[in-house]
Formats: C-alpha cells, sequence, structure tokens
C-alpha cells in the first residue's frame, strides 16, 4: 500500500504534473483491488489539508494552487474566517457572497484572496477569499424557531453564526406552529443569493421551556446525549460490588483516614485524598483516583462510546456523563463508606513542602467522609456548627492539607505558575428547571486545597510516564504568541498606566495580585487569558505555561475525560502487564484507540475538541438560562462593570450574575460621546463625563434578543 508520505513527497516534487486518482495509481504501481484503499487515501489526505483536488480531479498541493483547507467559521454578523487545519497557513477571511455553499463549521477548500502568501502568521482582514469546494457538510440538521410570513415560513436557527433563515415551504413544515422550536433537514445548501431550503422533521415544543433549551444546546454543539442498548447492556453487566478476588494484590487502604471534597451537587466522585505526618515530619499524601480501567476494557462498547464522546459535558442541574451512570455514579464513584478500586499517587513532601519522592500503586479504599467545599470552609472557618458534624480527625486532617495546599501554591508562584481568578456562577434551579437563584462561586481555600493536589498528582504522574518512555497524553500550554503578549502589555499600561515585560510571569502574576478585588480585576485577568495559547491534549511532550511544569498530563479524572482513562490504561500495560515501553508504543495505533482512526496524535486532536465544544455548550446553557431568568426583571436596576468600550457602545458585566451585555451608543443620550482607545474609553465631547474599563455603573434591561441570546442595557438614572 501506498504510503501517505510518499503520495505527498511526490506531489511536492518538480517532477509533477497534475494527475487524477487512476493516473496516481497507476504511477504507484496500485493494484485494481486495492484502488479504493488508495481513494480513501486521497480523502483522508484532503481532510488533513495535505493535498486539494482542483480542476479535472486533479490533485495539487494546496500552497502551489493558491488553495487553504479549513473550517469555516462565521461570524453573526454575516463574514467568516477559514481556519486552517495545517498550522503555519493563514486564516482566510471571507465575505459571505464568496461562502458558496458552505455554511458555519464545514470543512472547505478556499481560494486566498489575490495576493496573499501561502503562509502568514497573523491574520489580516483585507480583500475576501473564496470557498471553492465543501468537503464536508456538518449542518444536516439544524434546531432553531419556526416563523411563518404572509409568503412564506422559515427557520432561524439557534446557532448565531448559522446567520441566514432556512427556507421552508408549507407541505415541508410537518403542522409546525409560528414561535416553535422544531429541528430541520436541509435539503439545499445557500449560494451566492439564494438562502439555504429545508424540511422540518421534528417539533420539539415551546420556545422558553427549559427542556426545549436544554436539547437545544445539546443539538447544536451535536453532544451525544444518548447511549446505545450495546453501552447499556454492558453497564448492566459490570457488577456493583467490589469483589474479593479484585482485591487481592493491591494496597489495602480501607482503614486510613480518606476524604472527598467536591462540589454540593456533584453526581461522580473519581478523586479522594489523604495525608499522613510520618515519624520524620515528612508529610505522604495520598490522591486516590478511581481505577476506571479496570472495569473499562480497550475497544468494548463503553470504551468506542467513550473515546466518542470524550469528556462528560456539566449542564445546570445535569450532567452528560462520559461514560454510563452504573459506572460514572456507580461502582467507579468513590462514595462515602464503600469498598472502592482505585489508583494512588503517594507524593512525599519535606516539612518545607519540597517533594521528595513519588510513586503509584493500585489500592483498595473506602472514603471515610464525603464533603463539599462549603462544609469544608466553614470547618476551616471553625464553625461551630460544621465542626460539630465531623470527627477531631477530620478536622485536624483538613488544617494539615490547608497547611500543604499552601506550600504547594507559593512554590507553583515562585516558579511562575499564572494564577488566573475568574468568577463564575452557579445556578440554582427549581423543580420546572427555570432559574431560582444564581450564586457566585468563591474559589477559598477548600477549592485550592483540591485543585494543588491534583496538581501534583497529574505532574507526578506525567513525569514518571516520561522517564519511563512510555505513550501517553501530554496535557500541554504552548507559550503564547509575542505579539499578542505585547497588547496585553499595551492594555494593561493604558488601564494601570505601569509597564510590564509581559514575557516574565512573574511580573503577570504581579499584575494579577495588583488589581485582585477591584472592580476592573475580571478585565484584566480575561484578557490575559485570550492574550495566551489554548491548552490542549498531545501526543508529543511539551512543557505547560501558564502552570509553569515541565511535565504535566491528565490522571485525575477517569470518569468524566478519556484521555486520563487511556493514560490509566497505559499504566495498566505497563505496571500489571510488565510490558515493556516498546512493547506499549507499537501497540498504541489501532489496539489502544480503536474507536478514531489515525493513531495517538488524532485520539489527541479528537479530545481537545471535545473539551473545547463542551466548555462552549456548558458557556451557551448557562447563558441562555440567565437570559430566561432575567427576562422578567426589565427595567430593574442592576449594578455593572465596564468590560470593554467601543465605537458603537459600552460592554457592561451584571456584577452579581457575570451576564454580559451592551450599552449602545445610541442610548448614551446625555452627549455625544468618542472613544478614546489610548484612555479605553468612551469621552462625551461637551460635559467630558467618562465612561471606561473597569467603572461601576448602574444599569436597567433595556431588551433581550433570544434569537441572537443578547441583552441590550441602558444607563439607569
Amino acid at each position: 500500500m501506498v504510503e501517505a508520505k510518499d503520495l505527498v513527497k511526490f506531489l511536492r516534487s518538480r517532477r509533477y504534473s497534475p494527475m487524477n486518482a487512476a493516473e496516481l495509481a497507476e504511477h504507484f504501481g496500485v493494484p485494481v483491488e486495492e484502488f479504493e484503499d488508495f481513494k480513501r487515501l486521497l480523502h483522508k489526505l484532503e481532510f488533513l489539508g495535505e493535498i486539494v483536488q482542483i480542476k479535472q480531479k486533479q490533485y495539487a498541493i494546496p500552497e502551489k494552487v493558491h488553495l487553504a483547507v479549513g473550517r469555516l467559521r462565521c461570524s453573526p454578523r454575516g463574514y467568516g474566517t477559514v481556519e486552517p487545519v495545517k498550522e503555519g497557513y493563514p486564516e482566510v477571511y471571507i465575505e459571505e457572497e464568496d461562502m458558496g455553499e458552505a455554511m458555519h463549521g464545514d470543512l472547505v477548500v478556499a481560494r486566498l484572496p489575490l495576493g496573499m502568501p501561502a503562509r502568514r502568521r497573523r491574520r489580516k482582514r483585507g480583500s475576501s477569499g473564496q470557498v471553492v469546494n465543501v468537503l464536508e457538510h456538518v449542518n444536516e440538521t439544524v434546531i432553531g424557531t419556526y416563523q411563518h410570513t404572509r409568503r412564506l415560513g422559515f427557520v432561524a436557527p439557534d446557532d448565531s453564526c448559522l446567520f441566514r433563515d432556512i427556507y421552508v415551504a408549507e407541505e415541508d413544515s410537518a403542522g409546525a406552529k409560528p414561535g416553535q422550536k422544531v429541528i430541520v433537514n436541509i435539503t439545499q445548501w445557500p449560494s451566492r443569493h439564494l438562502a439555504p431550503e429545508g424540511t422540518i422533521v421534528e417539533i420539539l415544543g415551546e420556545e422558553g421551556d427549559p427542556w426545549v433549551d436544554t436539547v437545544s444546546v445539546v443539538f447544536q454543539f451535536r453532544l451525544p446525549n444518548r447511549f446505545s442498548p450495546e453501552v447499556e447492556e454492558e453497564a448492566r453487566a459490570i457488577p456493583q460490588l467490589v469483589k474479593e478476588e479484585e482485591i487481592k494484590g493491591r494496597l489495602d487502604l480501607r482503614d486510613k483516614l480518606i476524604v472527598t471534597i467536591d462540589p454540593e451537587d456533584a453526581k461522580d466522585f473519581d478523586d479522594a485524598v489523604s495525608l499522613e505526618r510520618l515519624k520524620n515530619g515528612y508529610l505522604k499524601l495520598g490522591v486516590h483516583i478511581a481505577d476506571v480501567s479496570h472495569y473499562v476494557k480497550p475497544d468494548s462498547p463503553i470504551d468506542r462510546e467513550g473515546s466518542k464522546r470524550g469528556t462528560s459535558v456539566y449542564f445546570p442541574g445535569e450532567v452528560i456523563p462520559m461514560l454510563p451512570e452504573l459506572l460514572s455514579a456507580g461502582i467507579c464513584s468513590l462514595k462515602e463508606g464503600v469498598d472502592r478500586l482505585a489508583k494512588t499517587a503517594f507524593l512525599l513532601y519535606s516539612p518545607q513542602g519540597t517533594l521528595v519522592s513519588s510513586e503509584i500503586q493500585y489500592s483498595v479504599i473506602k472514603v471515610t467522609k464525603r464533603l463539599t467545599y462549603k462544609e469544608a470552609s466553614k470547618i476551616l472557618a471553625t464553625d461551630p456548627e460544621a465542626t460539630s458534624k465531623v470527627s477531631e480527625k477530620v478536622k485536624d486532617l483538613l488544617f494539615q492539607m490547608v497547611e500543604l495546599a499552601q506550600k504547594l501554591w507559593a512554590k507553583r508562584i515562585e516558579n511562575g505558575a499564572l494564577e488566573l481568578d475568574l468568577p463564575e456562577v452557579s445556578l440554582k434551579l427549581d423543580e420546572t428547571g427555570r432559574v431560582a437563584g444564581v450564586e457566585k462561586v468563591e474559589r477559598d481555600i477548600s477549592h485550592k486545597l483540591i485543585e494543588e493536589f491534583m496538581l501534583a498528582a497529574n505532574e507526578a504522574v506525567a513525569r514518571f510516564m516520561h522517564e519511563q518512555e512510555l505513550p501517553y497524553f501530554a496535557r500541554i500550554h504552548p507559550e503564547p504568541a509575542e505579539e499578542e503578549m505585547k497588547d496585553f502589555a499595551e492594555f494593561v499600561q493604558d488601564l494601570e498606566q505601569i509597564k510590564i515585560d509581559p514575557f516574565q510571569r512573574k511580573g503577570l502574576q504581579a499584575v494579577l495580585k495588583r488589581v485582585a478585588g477591584r472592580p476592573e480585576a475580571n478585565q484584566v485577568n480575561l484578557a490575559l487569558l485570550r492574550s495566551l495559547k489554548k491548552a490542549k491534549y498531545s501526543d508529543q511532550w511539551n512543557p505547560h505555561y501558564a502552570l509553569a511544569m515541565d511535565y504535566y498530563t491528565h490522571f485525575t479524572s477517569p470518569i468524566r475525560r478519556y484521555p486520563d482513562l487511556f493514560d490509566h490504561r497505559i499504566l495498566d500495560h505497563y505496571l500489571l502487564e510488565k510490558r515493556s515501553p516498546r512493547e506499549i508504543r507499537e501497540s498504541v495505533g489501532a489496539g489502544l484507540a480503536p474507536a478514531l482512526s489515525g493513531g495517538l496524535a488524532n485520539l489527541a486532536e479528537h479530545c481537545s475538541f471535545t473539551e473545547r465544544r463542551a466548555d462552549e455548550a456548558e458557556r451557551e446553557i448557562t447563558k441562555l438560562k440567565l437570559l430566561r431568568y432575567l427576562e422578567h426583571r426589565v427595567g430593574e436596576v442592576m449594578q455593572g462593570v465596564i468590560t470593554g468600550v467601543e465605537e458603537f457602545g459600552l460592554f457592561v458585566q451584571l456584577k452579581d450574575i457575570l451576564l454580559d451585555g451592551l450599552i449602545h451608543i445610541r442610548n448614551l443620550v446625555d452627549d455625544f460621546y468618542k472613544l478614546d482607545r489610548k484612555r479605553m474609553a468612551l469621552i462625551g465631547t461637551r460635559r467630558g463625563r467618562i465612561f471606561r474599563i473597569g467603572q461601576e455603573v448602574k444599569v436597567k434591561i433595556d431588551h433581550i434578543d433570544f434569537f441572537k441570546r443578547e441583552v441590550d442595557f441602558v444607563l439607569a438614572k
């Protein structure tokens, strides 16, 4: 069979002249019976952006014919960019009329604008490129709200990036009524001057129903949310009690003082912690992680479904689990008072908090006490009611853990770690699924305690796997781009009137400390986050910039993250089966990651995608529920903070709800305002009134647009 690298090398050579599939097969001497496999290889290389089809179905290297392969990401305003699938290639700006049949999310081939180099580090919006081919449509079905005018019916998509309404003929409307949420199948893709067309295949219910909102977001992000009968059957066959024969050979820790600390509404518990003070004053930290790989075998139906989902998705009041609940909330969940199989990372620390040694052991544990973050915080604050509910041993354990966690945190900061403080909200739902209350999540000492111990365990496991030359999912965070950090430094200088070196992490952390507790703190933290690259999974080792760690992986959440489960499985092969690192590396392909072709690199990319998708879906459902919550509070005065200034108005975040909205400049009626970018402010030309980032303002809700999922504010007098 022809190797992909040989095929690409030939197309890049000077002696190559354009050939179609049959001609390439003849050149490489592909037997007739292997021709279909050869065409699949060509198709795969197209998807990877290595080659493209040009006129007369001939193949070429993209940059040689001024083309690029990538995902079309559309803006609600009607334009888009093609994000190349290969690094080092430019983003291509696309006007609406140049999108052809493509829609948001499609994999496309785009012609670069005239004069634009085939490789460029930074995108610069200018003349438009043009979509010349769609390799993959991802919007065969769309969820939205049905509307009807005198002449035609149409579906307005929930996803604002699908900015074109979908025309639906009367006979294809399935009897839908205006305002109902529906699912529509695309039957005709858009063209330069025509909207897409479709057929309604399902009526979900009325706009505004909490269940319909949730289904809409699930569908919008294409989240797998139902397990097949085969997966459910396999889950039911797994015993829900630990058998005596499963304990043999494991370290028995059932008599040790072990606790879990999780959110109040947690439904699965995959980590627990213990701490012992040894006679020499050293501290032995135990991080006990559910041994999920003991139950989920490679290439089983559950494993294939888990690798497909990549991660659990957490919505307010519910979870879409990566694994069936009989596992995630059952035998794998480290519940209080029951035997559970675990992998334990033991970390030995000096009294000063310096790591002396680490080891990984297979264990059986029995959690002594389940605590919530709130309960742990109250105990640490010596709240009488909270302390009365736990033993002296548990109370002493928490205080010892805090002491160690603070030392670990101080060492991380000293090493250059960045500690971003981005507030979150927790939604309290009533029995109908509507928001009954909103509460800010405070990242107090109980959160930091668990966070430090999980970071330490992940780092220790990553170092072990790296030193043993085992394949594993590195969790990497590349260094930020130079220009992005320079922009952040300018932002801080304009906002705080101080100069910083954006390439010194300790200086960045000093800025975060300086603004902590002030109105502009969230915007500074957010600006730094946007200046950094995204962390991701990789089959290749690289350091983690924000954590200032040379080695890092995800090991501590195998119930809800597939990369963690995968790393557990690698450890099984090495520690239990005694296979050599070489044997394990050679078998990593189809044997260990069978659900996805392309080996570990493709699986890492897939898991990074599913993580991003889950984050976006969680933000979207939270925003939608908050908009529903505010629907009946139009006109109410609320406290907000200015988070952005533009020529068209002010972006304001509600302080208690953390929802962003816009005060349009047309609603600033007391003066004529101009943007001063240097001061990051809108300034009145007659009265000199100034609105700048970080300033607190009182606002009223003026309008909520549920189609765009946006809220408009006006200033309150």
